[in-house]
C-alpha cells in the first residue's frame, strides 16, 4: 500500500478516489499530529489496513507550492536555481550523514508512539544507529567524497583568485558552470516533487520486516533494557510468575538478574527453567542458573551466560612443595565462579564427598584438591582406587605416600588409618591438645582419598576366602563409615569421589551424603535429592541440568555446586581450575623429591602395621610387560634403575640401595632406617615378598671377579622375562 500527504492547508475531506482512506483523524487520536492530511491507498498487495494504519512501503507525495507556480521568467529561473542549490546541499549532506537511517529511526519512533512493541522497536533503533555510524564512516572516506571536496575547494579558490587578480566582472562567466549545475538540479527537484518518491525506501521496508519477523535474540552486548523486557515478558507471560521487580546487570560473561517475586517463591522459575530458555532465543540449552537469595524467600538471582562464561577461571596456581598448612588449604584456589570469585574447600578435620557422573569433570576437581593436599607440610596423603588403578589422581600420585589399587591393599590402609584415628584421642591430654588433634608439621594429619567409590563397594562385597574356604567380605565401605564417625577429631579424614549416591551405586552407604562438605558435578536429580533434600532443587541446586563432556565438547565438565558451611551455602556454580597432565607430573615429581611428610612416633605406635608397610604398597603389584607377562612393580623399578645405569653386570647391595633411594627417597633413603645394614635387609625382604606369590627368588651372586656378592643383571633379566645372554 502507499502513503500520501496533501498540502498543509488542506482539510480532511471525504472527496477521495476509490480505494483511498483518510487516516488523519486516527493518527490524531493516537497522539500524532500530522502536518497534513494523511491517506492510505490500496495497491496490488491488498486493501488498506484501516485498523492500524500500517505502512509497508511509505511514499510521500508533495505538490509544488502556489508561490513557485506563480513565479515566471527571470524570477522563476532564480527560484529554480535557489531550489537547486538547496537541493544539492541537502542531498550531499543527507548522503554524507546517512540520512536514510535517520528517517528510518524517526519512523520507528512514530510506530512506537502509535502503540507498537516498545522492546522490538528499541532493538531496531539500536541496530539502525550502529549501521548509520558505520555507513557515515565509510562515506566520509569514499574517493568521490574526497574528490568532490577537493574540487569545491579549488573552484572557490579560483574565484577568489580571479576576483583579486583581475576584476569582479570576470567572476560572472566563471560562475556560469555553477549556475547551470544548480539550475538543472532545481528543475529536477521540481520534477521530482510532481511524482511519488519512496522515502526512506528499502531501508524502512527491511527495518519493518525485522520488527515484524521475530523477537530480538540474546547476545552479549545487547542493551540492558531490551534484555530486561525479554526476561520480564517470558516470566510473566509464559511462566505465569508475578513480579515485584526485575533488574538485570551486564557482565563480561553474560547477565545477572535480581528478581523479586510477589507472594511467590522461586520454585515456579526453577521448575520452568527449560521453558524460560525456550522463550529467550539465543540462550544455550541448560545454561541458565538460578540462585535462591539468602536475604528473602521471595528473592532470587538468575544468571544467563553467554558463549564463554568461564573465561575468568584461572589455571591451577603453582604451589611449591610443603608450601601450605592443612588450615591454609581452605584458602587455596582450586576453582572459581563466572565472576572470578574463588573456590577453596576446608579439609582440616573435615570429610568431603564429590559426586559426578562419567565425564562430568569430577577428576579435574579432585586433582585440584589433591594438588593442594600434596603441597602441605603436615598431611599424609594416601589414595585408594579400585576402579581405575589410580589414574584419577594423575601425575600427583607420585607425591602421595601410597595408592592402593586392590582390596587387600585398601584393607591394610584402612586398618592402619582406623588404628591411628581411634587411638589418637588417648594422646590429647598427654600432648596438651585439648579436644582435637592439633595438626602440625611435627604431628601431621592423615587424608585418605578414595576415587571410584562404587567400585570399592562392589569389591568390598566380593570378599576373600578364609582357611575353610568361606567367603569373608572385606567390608571396606564399613571401615570408611567407621572412619568418618570416629576419626575426624583425630584429623584422620577422607575425600570420597564417585558417580552417584543412589542405592543402586553405593548400596546402603547413605552416610556419604551426611559428610560436611558436598561437591556436586553433573549428576542425576535423584543424587541431588539424596544429598540436598527434595526442596533444594527449587532453590537453585540444579547440577542435574549440567551437561557432561561429549567428544571434544567440554560443555559443563568440571562445573560444580558446593555445600560447605556458611561460606558455601548458596547454589552458585563454580568451575575447577585446570592443569595439564605434564604439569601435574612435574609437580608430583618435585614434591616427591623434596621428601614426603613422616608420621609422628606417638601415632605410629598406635598401630601394629608399620608405616613401611604402607609405603611399600604397590611393590608386589604385577605389571604387564611388553610380551604380556606379569612382573612385580618393585622388580620393574629395579630393572629400570639398571637400564638407567647402562646395564652393568650387577650392582652391590649398597649400589642398589642408593639407586632405590634416588627413585623412592621416602621409602629407601638412609635416614628412614637405623643404618646401612638395616636398609639392605629391608630391600632383601621387599624383594622376597614381591617375588613370593610367583614362587621365584633372587639370590645374591658374584657378578664380577673383584666384586662382592650382589644383584646380577642376568638374574634380573630372567625375572622380567628378557632373553639372558652371557652377561
Amino acid at each position: 500500500m502507499s502513503h500520501a500527504t496533501v498540502p498543509p492547508s488542506a482539510e480532511p475531506t471525504t472527496d477521495l478516489p476509490p480505494g483511498v482512506a483518510d487516516l488523519t483523524k486516527r493518527l490524531r487520536e493516537r497522539g500524532i499530529e500530522p502536518a497534513a492530511q494523511v491517506t492510505v491507498q490500496a495497491t496490488e498487495r491488498g486493501v488498506a489496513d484501516l485498523s492500524t494504519g500500517t505502512v509497508r512501503q511509505p511514499v510521500v507525495e508533495q505538490v509544488p507550492s502556489r508561490g513557485a507556480a506563480l513565479v515566471g521568467g527571470a524570477a522563476r529561473t532564480a527560484a529554480t536555481t535557489w531550489i537547486g542549490a538547496a537541493s544539492l546541499a541537502r542531498r550531499v549532506w543527507d548522503y554524507e550523514q546517512a540520512g536514510e537511517f535517520g528517517r528510518a529511526i524517526r519512523h520507528a519512533r512514530d510506530l512506537e508512539r502509535a502503540g507498537g512493541d516498545v522492546a522490538e522497536l528499541e532493538a531496531l533503533v539500536v541496530q539502525l544507529r550502529a549501521e548509520r555510524r558505520a555507513v557515515q564512516h565509510a562515506r566520509h572516506r569514499e574517493p568521490a567524497t574526497i574528490l568532490g571536496a577537493a574540487t569545491a575547494t579549488g573552484y572557490a579558490g579560483a574565484l577568489v583568485g580571479i576576483a583579486s587578480a583581475w576584476s569582479l566582472a570576470l567572476v560572472v562567466p566563471a560562475l556560469l558552470p555553477l549556475w547551470l549545475l544548480m539550475y538543472v538540479a532545481g528543475r529536477r527537484e521540481l520534477a521530482d516533487r510532481e511524482r511519488p518518491v519512496v522515502i526512506p525506501g528499502q531501508v524502512v521496508e527491511q527495518a519493518q520486516a525485522v520488527v515484524e519477523a521475530a523477537e530480538p535474540e540474546f547476545r552479549l552486548g545487547m542493551t540492558v533494557e531490551i534484555f530486561e523486557d525479554m526476561v520480564r515478558r517470558a516470566l510473566t507471560e509464559d511462566l505465569k510468575v508475578t513480579l515485584t521487580s526485575l533488574t538485570a546487570a551486564p557482565h563480561d560473561w553474560g547477565f545477572e538478574i535480581d528478581v523479586v517475586l510477589s507472594r511467590m517463591t522461586p520454585e515456579a522459575i526453577s521448575k520452568g527453567l527449560d521453558l524460560l530458555e525456550a522463550c529467550l532465543p539465543g540462550v544455550r540449552t541448560g545454561s541458565i542458573f538460578l540462585q535462591q537469595s539468602m536475604k528473602a524467600r521471595n528473592e532470587c538471582v538468575l544468571r544467563v551466560p553467554g558463549p564463554n562464561p568461564w573465561r575468568a577461571v584461572p589455571p591451577l596456581p603453582p604451589r611449591g612443595p610443603k608450601s601450605l598448612s592443612t588450615a591454609e588449604v581452605a584458602t587455596a584456589l582450586i576453582g572459581s565462579d563466572m565472576s572470578a570469585r574463588p573456590l577453596a574447600l576446608p579439609v582440616l578435620r573435615t570429610n568431603v564427598n564429590v559426586v559426578g557422573k562419567s565425564r562430568s569433570g569430577k577428576s579435574t576437581l579432585l586433582r585440584g584438591l589433591l594438588d593442594a593436599l600434596t603441597a602441605t607440610r603436615d598431611q599424609i596423603v594416601i589414595g585408594i582406587d579400585l576402579g581405575s588403578a589410580g589414574s584419577g589422581f594423575g601425575g600427583l600420585r607420585r607425591a602421595m605416600h601410597a595408592v592402593a589399587t586392590t582390596a587387600e591393599e585398601a584393607f591394610t590402609v584402612l586398618s592402619w588409618a582406623l588404628d591411628i584415628g581411634k587411638g589418637r584421642p588417648d594422646l590429647f591430654d598427654e600432648l596438651e591438645m585439648g579436644e582435637n588433634w592439633q595438626t602440625s608439621e611435627k604431628r601431621p594429619g592423615i587424608k585418605i582419598v578414595v576415587d571410584e567409590f562404587p567400585a570399592l563397594v562392589r569389591e568390598s562385597r566380593k570378599g576373600y576366602l578364609d582357611e575353610k574356604g568361606k567367603t569373608i567380605p572385606w567390608d571396606l565401605d564399613g571401615m570408611l563409615a567407621e572412619l568418618a564417625i570416629t576419626s575426624a577429631k583425630s584429623d584422620v579424614t577422607m575425600v570420597i569421589a564417585g558417580q552417584g549416591v543412589t542405592k543402586e551405586k553405593i548400596k546402603e552407604n547413605t552416610w556419604v551424603v551426611e559428610l560436611p562438605v558436598q561437591v556436586m558435578a553433573a549428576c542425576d536429580a535423584d543424587d541431588v535429592k539424596q544429598i540436598m533434600g527434595g526442596g533444594a532443587m527449587a532453590q537453585g541446586w540444579r547440577p542435574d541440568r549440567l551437561m557432561p563432556a561429549m567428544g571434544d565438547q567440554l560443555n559443563d565438565a568440571s562445573v560444580v555446586y558446593v555445600m560447605a558451611g556458611s561460606a558455601y551455602a548458596e547454589p552458585i556454580p563454580y568451575r575447577a581450575c585446570y592443569a595439564t597432565p605434564d604439569e601435574l607430573i612435574r609437580r608430583g615429581t618435585e614434591r616427591a623429591e623434596a621428601g614426603l611428610v613422616q608420621i609422628d612416633e606417638e601415632s605410629a605406635a598406635l598401630s601394629n602395621i608399620d608405616m613401611d608397610v604402607i609405603l611399600s604398597i604397590g611393590e608386589r603389584r604385577m605389571v604387564r610387560t611388553g610380551k604380556g607377562s606379569s612382573v612385580p612393580a618393585l622388580i620393574v623399578t629395579i630393572r629400570k634403575l639398571f637400564a638407567d645405569a647402562g646395564d652393568p653386570a650387577g650392582m652391590s647391595k649398597e649400589e642398589l640401595a642408593e639407586a632405590l633411594a634416588g627413585a623412592e627417597p621416602l621409602r629407601w633413603e638412609l635416614a628412614a632406617h637405623e643404618d646401612e645394614a638395616a636398609r639392605d635387609a629391608a630391600i632383601r625382604d621387599a624383594i622376597a615378598a614381591a617375588l613370593a606369590p610367583s614362587g621365584k627368588s633372587w639370590k645374591l651372586e658374584k657378578y664380577a671377579k673383584d666384586a662382592p656378592r650382589g644383584y646380577r643383571l642376568r638374574d634380573l633379566k630372567a625375572l622380567v622375562g628378557e632373553p639372558v645372554d652371557g652377561s
